[in-house]
């Protein structure tokens, strides 16, 4: 029993890192989806919906349907690989401002991920558990540091502000399905319950504070949260750190998804040609893939979780079967 409650928070981190990516450190996915139209609807509903979400990949059994999901996932993923070593670009321009081209830097941090992602999915939990923690609280100091403004509206002032976190908790847990799916396998239903919860509580936290302190930059940059320290050194490397690290973590969960494409048993050289179309697309940019290519993916999230879940139901399949016999009769 201590073993498995223990396990469902090491469940809870691996999730949690292949949520807490570039976008959301630096602030840019945080400002698009909640600050933009901050409360406390929005946030009540990033809350339950990634709970409800997260319980339900981890028991969502396999078909066709799912099985398309889960390919559908992949490819998702490639873009997701993407938007990271485009990230990866942007942080070490500046910390290797002094080299005329580092994309090599992102390159190289890529393929060295893609090794350790074909470890399985324990290595991947065993670093998100070892380095998320302190990502996790560095995080809510630093913003707990610049916050200027505690007051959070109780609804949303648009529609957006409904919209957008529902769209973001879609798009998020279509990503992190294959790591949900594989890592909670080994859990209980009642465990199941506490990574979920352990998992939304500590992403929607880091959403709120996150919030709270980029409502107001998020307009002016393509950086907001990082901005803010521009004028630190000091506290701007220790955020440079845990982008990072939270770059990392999010790379490396994707490029797991990637490489298991659906379940599909890839030969090395597909995996190192997916690997190359990711590095290819990153060169459109960071804010383009976030604010362009994630909105689609998460409609499209809500509309393979709801086919998966009508035609795991009862009354579809006795259907599926008088149909079935129907036709047998009729031949």
């Amino acid at each position: 029993m201590r073993r498995l409650f223990l396990y469902s928070f090491t469940c809870a981190f691996a999730i949690v890192g292949s949520v807490i990516g570039a976008g959301f450190v630096t602030g840019k996915e945080v400002f698009e989806f909640f600050a933009k139209d901050f409360s406390l609807s929005g946030m009540y509903l990033a809350f339950l919906c990634f709970t409800l979400s997260i319980w339900y990949v981890m028991n969502m059994r396999r078909n066709k349907v799912n099985k398309l999901f889960e390919i559908f996932v992949s490819i998702a993923s490639i873009i997701v690989v993407s938007c990271m070593v485009s990230a990866l670009d942007l942080l070490y321009n500046r910390l290797f401002w002094f080299m005329e081209n580092v994309k090599i830097f992102s390159i190289f941090t890529a393929i060295l991920l893609f090794i350790i992602s074909n470890k399985g999915i324990s290595a991947i939990e065993k670093f998100c558990a070892f380095t998320l923690p302190f990502v996790i609280v560095i995080i809510i100091v630093l913003c707990a540091i610049k916050i200027e403004d505690i007051s959070v509206a109780l609804s949303p002032k648009t529609t957006v502000g409904i919209y957008n976190p529902f769209v973001y908790v879609g798009f998020n847990v279509l990503l992190s399905s294959g790591i949900i799916k594989n890592s909670g396998e080994k859990l209980s239903p009642l465990f199941k319950i506490v990574a979920s919860l352990s998992a939304s509580f500590v992403i929607c936290s880091c959403v709120f504070m996150l919030s709270l302190a980029v409502k107001k930059e998020g307009y002016n940059s393509e950086m907001p949260f990082v901005s803010l320290f521009f004028n630190n050194i000091k506290l701007l490397k220790i955020v440079d750190i845990i982008t990072l690290f939270a770059i990392y973590s999010t790379l490396i969960s994707s490029l797991y998804t990637v490489n298991s494409f659906g379940g599909i048993r890839l030969k090395l050289s597909l995996k190192i040609l997916l690997l190359t179309v990711a590095i290819c697309i990153s060169f459109i940019g960071f804010s383009e893939i976030v604010e362009k290519l994630y909105p689609i993916f998460g409609i499209i999230a809500y509309d393979l979780f709801l086919a998966s879940f009508l035609l795991s139901r009862p009354f579809l399949k006795v259907q599926q079967v008088h149909t079935s016999r129907l036709l047998r009769c009729r031949e």
